[in-house]
């Protein structure tokens, strides 16, 4: 089971190598034979050390890490009624958004109570965000008899496209008290699409909105309304599928994937047979996305041609007929009563919200409460979320601390938790710079410094490039998220946005985010490092980490005096920290 909190609250000394939720990775474990250092020099040196920490003495102790199951006193969805402090306030920010800046921490625990801040997150009545660009409601097709256009409408798709992602990103770092974009995020690593296979901004557009409309509305209408998404369709070969040619890739999914899984949760028997799969893959044809752009939104839906759909007689889960898209989802819906899909969701859910390992006692039986909510809720997630948020298994002491991020909220919380600026997202279309060496037209990135952020440091160093998972299983998550390549590449990020003369490009003034944590002006500097620190990471720190901070943010133990380049570096070290990757 994960280490107790309590226990290493009483062992000062073991804090340190709280950090061993490194532990268990698969990379880890190479970089362990290898030798290799995790830490960069400079954080290294400010710790006492003349060269590198080595992974071996980073992770001296927990031997089991993060990879074991959930040790938690509570089973069900109980509401919490223990003490509601900044702890438990912090603990449901954190998980329910990317980050958590001073003012939205204050702004949440001036509501005064769990259900009011649960509330206030899972509200999303507000709009949904305008569309980025003009660029979205417009359609390039492959021009005909033309290789070269062809290929720079792909191209232009293509940057397009990144336009969006950064557009998405820019959401995240800007929201307000809301779960909306988490929930966004949450949903865009389960009903999978890839960029890369739809080269469409406006599909890519309609379907991050889908994710968002639905973000805690109705399950089922919500699988009904994604199985004809553009993007959807286009990724899953939904409109490549014909009565003459019928394409199992949708069927296939929208079961093992989407909605019930391999397996009976009670019974453990097959969910489904591969004639199940091939006779609702026939069900689901005639589905086909729209070319012609729409005058306002949807600029792009799925469109049912009927000349495309097989009309035979199916027989799916032992009913026999001329079924079509609807009768698929009420079928698969009414399995065991609701509970399979309702079992499968929720144990999605509780791997985002909770503990990605689901495996224990505790966990499974909130999960079968989660389940059970939500079939009586008539499928709305909005009460099994309120519910769980609320419940007292999620604010156990050993589910505080126990996430790993992953790299975009890596990315997008140290944005918000540092107050950071950059730039505002621009809506200009891509514009032409040229031509490439066959002739094919070159484009500016207008957005460049996102860019760096989401497709460089998330997808190429960190390892999630959003709306373009490797697979149409999504990212594994948890401890995968961390290795001995991807650990240094977080610290390098860290190391390279807080820094002293701050980066241009993305903008950290220390002085005054330091001073905007709520009544700064009265606290000395080791009070300010101490509230600074315990605002930013979910798991306290041992003394000689403690004192580290404190030397950092003010070198004179005799000085109150705060200065922005040793704010800096006491930000830039704090980001570094293993504690910092958790949630």
């Amino acid at each position: 089971m994960r280490p107790s909190i309590e226990r290493a609250i009483q062992h000062p000394d073991t804090l340190m190598e709280r950090r061993t939720f490194l532990k268990s990775t698969g990379a880890m474990a190479a970089g362990l034979a290898a030798g290799r250092a995790i830490l960069s020099p400079d954080t290294a040196s400010a710790f006492g050390k003349t060269g590198k920490f080595t992974a071996k003495e980073k992770l001296s102790h927990f031997e089991k890490g993060l990879s074991m199951p959930l040790d938690a006193q509570s089973a069900d969805l109980t509401p919490y009624s223990g003490a509601w402090t900044d702890t438990q306030l912090l603990h449901l920010l954190r998980r329910s958004m990317l980050g958590v800046p001073f003012s939205q921490f204050t702004a949440a625990k001036a509501l005064g109570s769990m259900s009011a801040v649960v509330n206030k997150l899972t509200d999303l009545s507000a709009p949904l965000p305008p569309k980025p660009a003009s660029y979205v409601g417009q359609y390039l097709p492959a021009v005909k008899n033309d290789q070269i256009a062809s290929q720079s409408n792909q191209r232009l798709e293509l940057l397009r496209t990144q336009e969006v992602v950064n557009w998405w990103f820019d959401l995240m770092v800007q929201e307000n008290l809301s779960i909306r974009e988490k929930m966004t995020l949450l949903w865009s690593n389960h009903f999978v699409t890839g960029t890369v296979a739809v080269q469409h901004a406006g599909y890519t557009y309609q379907y991050n909105q889908l994710l968002r409309q639905y973000a805690l509305g109705n399950l089922k209408q919500f699988v009904s309304a994604v199985s004809v998404d553009p993007s959807m369709l286009v990724y899953l070969n939904g409109n490549q599928s014909y009565t003459k040619n019928v394409n199992e890739n949708y069927a296939r999914e929208l079961m093992e994937l989407f909605t019930i899984g391999l397996v009976d949760p009670k019974t453990g028997q097959p969910n489904y047979t591969e004639t199940d799969i091939q006779n609702s893959a026939k069900a689901l044809t005639g589905w086909v996305p729209t070319t012609t752009p729409a005058a306002a939104e949807p600029y792009f839906a799925g469109t049912f041609v009927a000349s495309r759909h097989d009309t035979s007689n199916k027989t799916f889960m032992g009913k026999t007929g001329n079924w079509g898209l609807s009768d698929i989802v009420d079928t698969i819906f009414g399995l065991g009563n609701g509970y399979n899909v309702a079992w499968f969701i929720s144990q999605k859910l509780y791997a985002n919200f909770v503990y990605y390992d689901s495996t224990s006692a505790s966990s499974l039986g909130v999960i079968d409460a989660m389940a059970n909510l939500l079939v009586t809720s008539n499928w709305e997630l909005k009460p099994v979320v309120q519910a769980l948020l609320s419940s007292a298994h999620f604010y156990d002491p050993n589910v505080i601390g126990s996430q790993l991020k992953s790299p975009i909220e890596f990315l997008a919380g140290t944005v918000r938790d540092f107050s950071m600026t950059y730039a505002p997202f621009d809506p200009t279309d891509p514009p032409a710079n040229g031509v490439d060496g066959k002739g094919v037209t070159k484009y500016t990135d207008p957005n460049v410094y996102l860019s760096v952020l989401t497709y460089t440091y998330g997808g190429n160093l960190l390892g999630q490039q959003l709306l373009n998972p490797p697979n149409v299983k999504g990212w594994p998550g948890g401890e995968n998220w961390i290795s001995t390549g991807t650990f240094p590449g977080r610290e390098s990020i860290a190391a390279g946005v807080l820094k002293s003369p701050p980066n241009p490009n993305y903008k950290f003034d220390g002085l005054a985010w330091a001073k905007s944590y709520p009544n700064a002006a009265t606290m000395t500097a080791s009070q300010i490092t101490a509230a600074l620190t315990i605002a930013l990471l979910a798991l306290p720190l041992g003394p000689i980490e403690t004192a580290t901070l404190q030397s950092l943010i003010d070198p004179n133990p005799q000085d109150f005096y705060l200065d922005p380049g040793f704010i800096a570096n006491f930000a830039s070290v704090l980001a570094q920290l293993p504690e910092y990757q958790l949630i």
